[in-house]
Formats: structure tokens, C-alpha cells, sequence
């Protein structure tokens, strides 16, 4: 029985040192799905990965109506891991032809917090900004409104946000 435990230990480390990670043996559904949830990382998230905090993504823009709505759980879609509802038919076929144009800048955390703070800060999905065709989500409470921050010199922590995501998205 010893040599049976002792064998099973000196293959996990000779894997181990060659490379050969525990993933790389999962059947290809598991493996999509570690995937899926090594991309849900770098997003904002709730519970099952459901990105935008439920918000329809294609609502903050005009075609969509060009003000934030609550998405319907039997109206959505999974991109790159992550969960999207979406208000009608319509703007989930918006989505599914575009995604890119769709989706919040900086995985939707707060635009202002990337650039500013070079930290993940979740958002009110109500703080929003439409910038050369980008949606900007922002933290807003009664003490800090990040999106009137943020509006102070976009161009200059637009900037500086996109120098400090790609740290941030890992």
C-alpha cells in the first residue's frame, strides 16, 4: 500500500515539474469551464458570474435606450464566462453581433478607480459615461460621485486607466 501512495505522489511531482498542471487532464467541458472562470476574474461579477450587476449592457447606449435597465434572467447570454441579461430579444441579438462595443471598459469596474486609484472599485451600474462609443461604469455613494471625478479630465485618467489595466486584468 505504501509504494502504491509513494508512486502516485513521485507522478504528481515528476507532472508537476514538466509542467503538466491538473487542468491539462480534465476532459475539454471541464477545462472550458476553468477557462470560463479564469476569464470571470478580471470581470466585476455577482453570484453565478453575472456581469453588469444584472444590467442590460446594450440598454446604455442608444439603440438600446440610452438608459440602464435590469435585464431578465430568461433573456441571456454567457460571453467569455460571464452572464448578461438583457431587457428584450433585441438588444441580446445587438450583443451577440457586436459583444466588444458592449462591454464595460475595464472588466466594469470603476473607470475613475483604474485610472486614479490603479485599483479594481466596484460600481453603481447607474454611474454611467457613453465615450467614443465605450461604456464607463463609476462608484457612487454619498460621499465620492466617481463619474464627476472622472468628468473633471476623462482624456488624461482614460490614459492612465488603460496603462494600469492590463496589471489589474490578471
Amino acid at each position: 500500500m505504501r509504494y502504491k501512495t509513494w508512486s502516485a505522489v513521485l507522478v504528481a511531482l515528476i507532472l508537476a515539474a514538466a509542467g503538466v498542471g491538473a487542468q491539462d487532464q480534465m476532459p475539454d467541458k471541464d477545462k472550458m469551464m476553468a477557462k470560463d472562470k479564469m476569464m470571470a476574474k478580471h470581470y466585476n461579477v455577482m453570484g453565478e458570474s453575472v456581469g453588469l450587476v444584472g444590467y442590460d449592457p446594450v440598454s446604455y447606449f442608444p439603440e438600446g435606450g440610452g438608459k440602464p435597465q435590469k435585464g431578465l434572467i430568461n433573456i441571456s447570454y454567457q460571453h467569455d464566462g460571464i452572464t448578461y441579461r438583457f431587457v428584450r430579444q433585441q438588444n441580446l441579438d445587438n450583443f451577440k453581433a457586436n459583444p466588444s462595443k458592449y462591454l464595460p471598459a475595464y472588466g466594469g469596474w470603476c473607470a475613475w478607480a483604474v485610472g486614479e486609484l490603479g485599483k479594481r472599485v466596484d460600481v453603481d451600474p447607474e454611474s454611467f459615461e457613453i465615450r467614443d462609443g465605450q461604456l464607463f461604469l463609476f462608484y457612487r455613494d454619498a460621499k465620492l460621485d466617481a463619474r464627476a471625478l472622472w468628468l473633471k479630465d476623462p482624456k488624461a485618467l482614460k490614459a492612465k486607466a488603460d496603462a494600469n489595466w492590463p496589471a489589474l486584468e490578471k
